[in-house]
């Protein structure tokens, strides 16, 4: 998963959890749930490449004693199709990790698999795996691990490979 991808997936369930009603202050709360949408991810010169994504996430959301949403625990995990907006041409990746919301801190914190990419014929073309943390007000604060170019938007391979 990129990481507009995931930055938008983590604040879509942030301001979810905050305009929820308030989870019980005397025990934790069960949440399940999915989000798919489809972002523009790069200008590739003849075509644009495209995120249709879906995110399935299942956790705990914990309370403090007045009953306000302080931290979420969850598994997050899905899946990607990039594909090149002319041609339709596509690659599909997968999404499997582990995930805290910490709305106390503002932050978000995930470890595990944020994305890996298999190509046919070709084997794994993209792996990210490792651990960061998005700041609610700074964006990307840590980032530890094996995370290639999508966080730092590079996507020519992607291009070349979608061309």
């Amino acid at each position: 998963m990129v990481a507009r991808t995931a930055i938008a997936a983590v604040l879509g369930l942030a301001v979810m959890l905050v305009i929820s009603p308030a989870a019980s202050a005397d025990r934790p709360v069960h949440i399940s749930g999915t989000e798919t949408n489809d972002l523009f991810l790069a200008d590739c010169g003849a075509f644009q490449l495209r995120d249709q994504f879906t995110v399935v996430f299942n956790g705990t959301v914990f309370s403090d004693k007045d009953g306000n949403v302080t931290r979420v625990v969850e598994h997050v995990g899905g899946s990607d199709r990039f594909y090149n907006s002319v041609t339709g041409k596509s690659v599909t990746g997968t999404i499997n990790s582990g995930e805290i919301v910490d709305l106390v801190n503002g932050t978000v914190t995930q470890n595990g698999t944020i994305g890996r990419i298999t190509v046919p014929g070709v084997g794994v073309f993209f792996f990210d795996v490792g651990k960061y943390i998005i700041d609610f007000e700074e964006g990307l604060v840590f980032l530890a691990g094996s995370h290639h170019a999508f966080f730092e938007e590079d996507y020519d391979r992607l291009c070349e490979l979608l061309a």
